[in-house]
């Protein structure tokens, strides 16, 4: 399936990756006009919002990152969350969640987080310990 994102075409009007051009970009004169290029971009915008498939069920924060069989531990993890702060979590095995204190559970933005967790990380496994201090 293509990605649908909005970009020019080669008349330089707006247009999908997928190839959808509404009408107005079709034809010559007419488009060049700066309400229908506003018009031809809200058409492709609005084409984007309807194939977009987003997920019937969001990530949770504590639902560990699938990346396959050959994860290590402990590893953290960032999600963005409903009010649109970044969720730090972290977890020693699959099933095994810790909680973080709550202000430091929560970040405005990814690499707060992400910082924070790498350095978590790091250590325990530069260490050859769990999160929960045993040995790994």
């Amino acid at each position: 399936m293509p990605r649908h994102i909005l970009t020019r075409n080669a008349g330089n009007l707006p247009a999908c990756t997928c190839g959808f051009g509404p009408d107005v970009c079709r034809r010559s004169i007419e488009a060049y006009s700066g309400q229908n290029i506003a018009l031809a971009k809200t058409a492709v915008l609005d084409h984007i919002d309807g194939v977009r498939d987003l997920p019937t069920r969001l990530p949770q924060p504590s639902d560990p990152f699938d990346v396959g069989a050959d994860r290590a531990y402990p590893r953290a993890g960032v999600r963005r969350q409903p009010d649109g702060r970044w969720r730090l979590t972290l977890w020693d095995a699959p099933d095994v969640f810790h909680v973080i204190e709550a202000s430091q559970r929560d970040y405005p933005d990814p690499y707060s987080a992400f910082s924070l967790g790498h350095m978590l990380i790091t250590e325990h496994r530069r260490n050859g310990t769990r999160l929960n201090g045993r040995a790994a």
